[in-house]
């Protein structure tokens, strides 16, 4: 079953419609005045302040962790997540965030900074070790969720 449509409009939905020309228009300078790499490394920071902001007590697998990343998304409205073990990463499959649809074309990548903030403090909390480290993948288009991997730092 391909969820990719249902997932695009509840996105849509999710972001809010008050915020949307403020956010458009931040988007318009921070295009302006600095490189990809930079808004990028800005919203994973704050990814990193949020994380911080709604800390995750101590769990004991990835099935607690994903009840308790999710209940910090749902009293957000920010989407959900799904955790999922592979043999050499742990698999982050976020759907639904409104910053990607907030921001416009470039919200996807700045959604996976912000992402990759916020899932990278809440490992660091639960003692993850420094070799390793949550990075998104390339995206999709269209963006309906955005994977993350867990895994060792590349060399």
């Amino acid at each position: 079953m391909d969820l990719t449509a249902p997932l695009l409009h509840y996105s849509e939905q999710a972001a809010t419609p008050q915020w949307l020309p403020f956010h458009r228009a931040l988007a318009s300078e921070l295009s302006a005045g600095l490189p990809e790499t930079e808004i990028r490394r800005l919203f994973r920071r704050i990814g990193q302040r949020m994380a911080e902001a709604l800390p995750v007590a101590r769990c004991e697998d990835t099935g607690q962790l994903q009840q308790a990343f999710n209940a910090h998304w749902a009293a957000l409205g920010w989407g959900v997540v799904v955790l999922e073990e592979q043999s050499a990463a742990l698999r982050i499959v976020h759907a639904c965030s409104p910053v990607a649809r907030q921001f416009g074309p470039d919200g996807t990548a700045w959604a996976e900074g912000l992402l990759e903030g916020v899932y990278g403090r809440w490992f660091e909390s639960q003692g993850l070790p420094p070799t390793l480290s949550v990075r998104a993948l390339p995206a999709q288009a269209p963006a309906a969720w955005i994977e993350l991997r867990l895994a060792r730092n590349a060399a």
